[in-house]
């Protein structure tokens, strides 16, 4: 975009090339969490009511990490060196007679 307007690329509105595989798994997606008519669950639903408690709640955890971002962990360093200047010493360095 040096001369002001676009020299290459694709056009805009271009859509993207299809994959057959990306929309399978669409597809495949919505049918396993779309409730049923009859009973109102999905099948996500039928398959995490046959898991144990504690296997229900770590797949659940493993699911998060992909709805919420992790967080990371942070540190401060909250050292700090006390040095003790009186007025004397600051005048001394302000006037430049160390």
């Amino acid at each position: 975009m040096a001369k002001g307007f676009k020299t290459g690329g694709r056009i805009k509105g271009t859509p993207n090339k299809d994959n057959p595989l990306k929309s399978y798994l669409r597809t495949h997606s919505m049918s396993y969490f779309k409730p049923d008519e009859k009973t109102g669950l999905s099948q996500f639903d039928i398959d995490m009511s046959k898991l144990d408690p504690d296997e229900r709640v770590q797949a659940e955890l493993r699911m998060l990490k992909y709805h919420t971002p992790e967080m990371s962990a942070t540190s401060v360093d909250m050292t700090m060196q006390q040095t003790t200047i009186t007025i004397e010493d600051r005048l001394l360095k302000l006037s430049g007679n160390e």
